[in-house]
């Protein structure tokens, strides 16, 4: 964002960032109002400043990968190994066990990429008080999105997640 607009919006998500114990934070609003350019100084403040970016994923309809639904556990999930060492240990068990994982099903993609994971990492290594964010932008661009969007979010509902935030857009 240009230095000075949108310091609301930016001071409430960061707010729940670092503090908020909701582990998803959804902004919504007319295509064309700037989500994705605040998504994005979001993922620098996150990265840079806080330390906290996990991973983010940018839909977009002019991009072919972008707008593939079946892209967004895959590229989270090889974020999140370089965000996190001991969620890149665990994934490559996973991986060696099943190189195409990244082809499979969304569940199965779900459950091997992300959710087994993340279990084993948020149980070896204990969290140093920051809380790392996933950023999801433009999901009202990405084809089929509701197959990824109905487990990852029942995932977060059922708690499979602890120990992470997502901050979607659309």
């Amino acid at each position: 964002c240009t230095q000075g607009t949108r310091v609301e919006i930016m001071k409430n998500i960061t707010e729940w960032a670092n503090a908020s114990e909701r582990e998803v934070y959804w902004m919504g609003g007319m295509a064309g109002t700037g989500k994705s350019t605040i998504a994005k100084s979001l993922c620098e403040t996150f990265e840079e400043k806080m330390q906290i970016l996990a991973g983010a994923f940018f839909c977009s309809r002019q991009l072919p990968d972008c707008r593939d639904y079946t892209k967004i556990i895959p590229t989270i999930a090889f974020q999140l190994a370089h965000y996190s060492c001991t969620f890149a240990e665990a994934l490559t068990r996973e991986l060696q066990k099943d190189s195409k994982l990244a082809d499979k099903e969304i569940k199965k993609q779900m459950k091997w990429l992300l959710l087994k994971p993340w279990k084993e990492a948020a149980n070896i290594s204990k969290l140093t008080g920051k809380i790392p964010v996933v950023v999801i932008d433009a999901l009202d661009e990405c084809e089929n999105i509701q197959l990824v969007l109905e487990p990852l979010l029942e995932a977060i509902k059922s708690r499979h997640l602890l120990g992470l935030k997502f901050l979607f857009t659309s």
